[in-house]
C-alpha cells in the first residue's frame, strides 16, 4: 500500500510539473482499487460521495489515463483500452474546492507537507517605492561633438589613428588641405595689405574676412597666424574643440573629405548618463528627481548616488519597459560606455496596503490567481488584481481580505487540478447526453 501511495504522488507531482492534468492520477488509484474500500488514503478531490443524493452533482466516466474522454456510461477508453472510472463533479459554474483531507487516519495538514503546501495570510504592511534594476551607462549627448570638415579637401597629418585615443582640449586633430579656404585666406590678406588704402571700408571688410575663415573652421590662433605671417597656409590645422575620447573615426590620412563626411567624434565622458529600465508594475509612481543609487560588480563596496532627469516618452515594443535616464558624475572615469550596473530607484512608502507575498500570484498573461485555504481547511482558487510589487511583496487590490490564508508553495497543483475540475463542469453542463460518448476535446 505504501509503494503504491508513494507512486500515485509522485505521479501527480509528475503530470503537475509538466503540465498534465491530475485528476487522472487519482482517479486511476480509485480503479486500482477495489471501489467499496472507504479507507483508501488517497484525497478525494472529487468533492461529493457516491451516495450523495444532491441534485447539483452528475456522475460521468472518465479515463484515467486520458481525462478529455468523457463519457455517460461505464465502458474503455478507445486510447489505452483501460476501464473507464466512475467520476462525481458538481453541475454548477462555481470555482472547485479542492480537498486533501480524506477518511483514514491521514490528516490534511500531512498531506499537506507531503505535496510541500506553505500557506501565508495576508497583511496590511507599508510598502516602500522601490524599484531594484539594472541600467546601462550611455555617453552625455549633450558632451559628444562631431567633428565635419567646413570645405572639401585633402586630409594630412591625422593626429589621431584609433577609437578611444585620448585628445586634449586644443590638440591638434589633423590638417586639411582645402583651395577653398587658400583662397579665403588670399582674401583676408588682400583686405590687410590695402588697409590704408580702402579707408573707413576696412575694418568691415576685414571682420567679415575673418569670419568667413572662421566658418571655414579655422581657429584665432590660426587666423593671427596667417596675418603676421602675411602667407597664406596651405595645410591648415585642425583642433579639438573639447576633451574627451576619439569616436567613430572614418579617415585616414590622404583621404579626399567633404562637409558630409563625419571623420569622427570626441565624446567628453566626465558625466555621463544611465538609463534604466522600469518595467509596468512600478511605472506609475515613477517621476523626475527619484534618488538613485547606481552600483557595479567592477567596484565591489562602492555606491554612487545621483537622481532621474528625465524619463522617455516611449515604452520598449518588446518587454514594456520604460527607460529612465540619470546623469552620473564620471571625472575618476570609471564608468565606460555600454557597461551594464545595477539601478537601485527609491520613492518613498505606501502604508497601510493589503499585500501578499509575490510567490503566492499565479499569472498566466492574462488573469492573476490565488490559492486561498478556507475555514474549512479546502483550497479554492480566486482571482486577484494587484498592484505595486516590491521587496518581494505584492500589494492586493481586489479579490483578497485581510487574515484570509492564501498558499505560496504548492498552489499550481492545486491551480491545475481547479483548472481541470472546472473546466470538465463546463463541459459537462453544456454537452447534451446524447452526445456523452463523445471524447472531450483538450
Amino acid at each position: 500500500m505504501m509503494i503504491s501511495r508513494l507512486f500515485f504522488i509522485f505521479t501527480f507531482s509528475f503530470f503537475s510539473l509538466f503540465g498534465l492534468p491530475s485528476t487522472s492520477v487519482f482517479a486511476a488509484e480509485e480503479h486500482a482499487h477495489d471501489h467499496s474500500d472507504s479507507s483508501s488514503s488517497l484525497p478525494d478531490i472529487g468533492g461529493a460521495m457516491d451516495g450523495d443524493s444532491n441534485d447539483d452533482v452528475v456522475f460521468k466516466y472518465v479515463c484515467p489515463m486520458h481525462p478529455q474522454i468523457v463519457r455517460g456510461h461505464e465502458g474503455t477508453c478507445p486510447l489505452c483500452g483501460m476501464d473507464l472510472v466512475k467520476q462525481i463533479f458538481s453541475s454548477v459554474e462555481s470555482a472547485p474546492r479542492i480537498n486533501l483531507s480524506n477518511s483514514s487516519n491521514t490528516t490534511s495538514k500531512g498531506l499537506q507537507q507531503q505535496f510541500a503546501i506553505r500557506t501565508s495570510q495576508v497583511k496590511k504592511v507599508t510598502l516602500w517605492k522601490f524599484i531594484p534594476t539594472f541600467g546601462r551607462v550611455v555617453p552625455d549627448e549633450t558632451r559628444v561633438v562631431h567633428i565635419h570638415p567646413r570645405a572639401s579637401g585633402w586630409i594630412s597629418d591625422l593626429a589621431v589613428r584609433n577609437n578611444g585615443d585620448e585628445v586634449e582640449k586644443g590638440a591638434l586633430l589633423y590638417r586639411l588641405y582645402s583651395p577653398e579656404i587658400v583662397s579665403a585666406q588670399d582674401d583676408y590678406l588682400q583686405v590687410i595689405q590695402n588697409r590704408s588704402r580702402l579707408g573707413k571700408q576696412a575694418n568691415s571688410l576685414m571682420a567679415s574676412a575673418k569670419i568667413r575663415l572662421q566658418l571655414l573652421g579655422l581657429s584665432n590662433q590660426t587666423i593671427a597666424a596667417i596675418a603676421k605671417k602675411g602667407n597664406p597656409i596651405n595645410k591648415v590645422p585642425i583642433y579639438a574643440p573639447q576633451s574627451g575620447f576619439v569616436n567613430e573615426l572614418s579617415v585616414q590620412t590622404g583621404m579626399f573629405i567633404e562637409p558630409s563626411t563625419e571623420l569622427m567624434s570626441v565624446i567628453d565622458l566626465s558625466q555621463v548618463w544611465v538609463e534604466a529600465e522600469v518595467l509596468p508594475l512600478q511605472q506609475a509612481w515613477l517621476k523626475t528627481g527619484l534618488t538613485v543609487d547606481v552600483r557595479s560588480d567592477a567596484f565591489p563596496g562602492e555606491n554612487w548616488e545621483s537622481a532621474i532627469d528625465y524619463i522617455y516618452p516611449q515604452v520598449d515594443p518588446i518587454n514594456k519597459a520604460l527607460k529612465v535616464r540619470v546623469p552620473l558624475m564620471n571625472e575618476s572615469l570609471n564608468f565606460k560606455p555600454n557597461m551594464l550596473v545595477q539601478t537601485n530607484i527609491y520613492g518613498g512608502a505606501k502604508r497601510n496596503v493589503l499585500a501578499i507575498p509575490v510567490e503566492a500570484v499565479i499569472a498566466d498573461g492574462q488573469t492573476q490567481r490565488v490559492v486561498a485555504q478556507t475555514d474549512q481547511g479546502d483550497f479554492v482558487v480566486k482571482e486577484v488584481k494587484t498592484g505595486m510589487q516590491t521587496d518581494g511583496f505584492v500589494e492586493v487590490l481586489l479579490g483578497l481580505k485581510l487574515n484570509e490564508v492564501v498558499v505560496i508553495s504548492g498552489q499550481f497543483m492545486i491551480d491545475s487540478e481547479s483548472q481541470i475540475q472546472t473546466n470538465l463542469r463546463r463541459f459537462i453542463s453544456s454537452t447534451p447526453e446524447s452526445n456523452s460518448d463523445m471524447p472531450m476535446n483538450h
